[in-house]
């Protein structure tokens, strides 16, 4: 009798041929796939749907990073809500230079472009500082808006020009406010059309124009100054104790940092440049100021002394140790009011300025310059010109723009002689006439910002500061 097992092992061990489907299965399958399909399809489409009508509750959507032409959005005030991201990694003045610190984000919104965009500029911009790259791509930082009425808690807002400051139209702003003490920004750089920095006193950068910004650490310092160039920014981080809109006031050091463009890596700038101190500071303390121009930067110390350097991260030394006269004390940006430098690529040109007169408001001025990079200076020129100086600009070997509290002044002899080139606006505020700014791009174009904000405009020269035209950045 045979074993019953081998019967089974004969069946197991057999060839076995499945079972043809019934007719019309296949069909089913593919009706349930696409059914499945248009479920989720449905749920996602819902979702897109709850997100939008969130978002409608606060008027904040902007246009896409690269927008061309015109489109429909509305005002960009401040940006979008945060978000959480990798935190950044930057170097420390003391500690570990792999320290972390987190970093918060805006979402995607309104980049700066070439191109432009059809994103409008929030109403009632007050533009307090500006910046372009080449003749006619630029940005200002502000506040805009009205104030609890914004897109977000917080009214600053960035606007971004394509054609020198003629039309404007609106970029995302970090999530921060106006400068108060140690929190907020009012100032801002761009290197190019993808790298940025908005700062004063806290730094936030952003590496896709503008469209999203982060915030980095400074190790509880201050930034007072910032500038850019080739794949750098170097920065003034500072130990202050300012409080409300003067946040660079009660400096007591300072010392220069660096970053490259795409690394978010503040490291300090080898040299004597760290801990900068002053003997002689005032009662609302010590101020620096920094100017990158020719493949090099100069920097004024609250010591008045000059140091110099190379823009690739490489160690600066002292190159006037006498220094021709002291910064004094800080302005409302945290800029010096005693000496104000400006550089280019034919030199460097000092207005050194005395003691505002408190009974007349009165103030002398003269303009020093260096054609050696800051190691020998010209005998002083008296500057007559009326008000109290806030800033300087200088192109070729003669042009040199001077803004007052007066008015933008004018010489084409290296400081020799001045002429009034535009006065104060008329509509200015009592007490903020004048001008808070000015800067020439190359030896025709020009900006300035007026020292009353609430005007809405910047002013732009095309003749070599002969001539200066008001640009509204938004409307009242």
């Amino acid at each position: 009798m045979s074993d019953p097992r081998d019967r089974i092992d004969d069946w197991l061990s057999a060839d076995v041929e499945p079972l043809a489907p019934r007719p019309g299965t296949f069909g089913k399958i593919q009706q349930r796939a696409r059914r499945r399909k248009t479920s989720r399809a449905v749920m996602s489409a819902a979702g897109i749907v709850v997100v939008i009508a969130a978002a409608a509750t606060v008027p904040q959507i902007v246009s896409t990073l690269r927008s061309h032409g015109p489109s429909q959005g509305q005002p960009v005030a401040a940006g979008t809500h945060p978000v959480q991201v990798q935190p950044t990694v930057t170097g420390t003045g003391g500690g570990s230079p792999n320290s972390r610190s987190s970093a918060e984000v805006t979402p995607s919104g309104s980049a700066l472009s070439a191109a432009g965009s059809g994103t409008p500029v929030p109403p009632n911009f007050q533009p307090t500082s500006v910046t372009f790259i080449g003749p006619h791509i630029g940005a200002v930082i502000g506040q805009a808006g009205t104030p609890g009425q914004c897109a977000t808690p917080y009214c600053t807002s960035l606007a971004g020009t394509s054609d020198y400051g003629t039309s404007w139209y609106g970029v995302s702003a970090p999530l921060t406010g106006a400068p108060d003490g140690s929190t907020g920004v009012g100032q801002v750089r761009f290197l190019n059309t993808t790298y940025g920095w908005a700062f004063g006193p806290q730094l936030y950068a952003t590496t896709d124009g503008g469209a999203t910004w982060a915030r980095q650490s400074t190790h509880g310092m201050r930034v007072t100054d910032l500038e850019t160039a080739g794949d750098r920014a170097f920065a003034l981080f500072a130990t202050c104790t300012g409080g409300g809109a003067a946040f660079g006031a009660h400096c007591t050091a300072f010392s220069l940092y660096t970053s490259e463009a795409a690394s978010g890596q503040w490291q300090p700038v080898p040299g004597p440049v760290s801990g900068l101190k002053s003997s002689q500071a005032g009662a609302a303390g010590a101020s620096a100021s920094l100017v990158l121009t020719g493949g090099r930067g100069y920097l004024l110390a609250p010591s008045g002394e000059l140091l110099s350097g190379p823009l690739t991260g490489g160690a600066w030394s002292v190159v006037d140790e006498q220094g021709q006269c002291l910064p004094g004390s800080p302005g409302p940006g945290g800029q010096p009011t005693g000496a104000l430098l400006a550089a280019d690529s034919a030199g460097l040109v000092l207005v050194c300025t005395s003691a505002t007169d408190s009974t007349t408001g009165t103030q002398t001025k003269s303009v020093v310059e260096s054609s050696d990079n800051g190691k020998t200076w010209s005998a002083a020129q008296s500057a007559d010109v009326a008000g109290i100086a806030t800033s300087v600009a200088t192109q070729g070997s003669s042009l040199v723009v001077l803004a007052t509290d007066a008015g933008l002044y004018l010489s084409t002899d290296g400081g020799g002689t001045w002429k009034l080139a535009l006065a104060s606006p008329a509509r200015a505020a009592a007490g903020e006439g004048g001008y808070s700014y000015v800067g020439m791009t190359n030896a025709a174009d020009g900006v300035a910002l007026p020292a009353d904000a609430d005007l809405h405009e910047v002013f732009i020269t095309t003749d070599g500061g002969r001539t200066w035209q008001a640009h509204a950045v938004s409307r009242a």
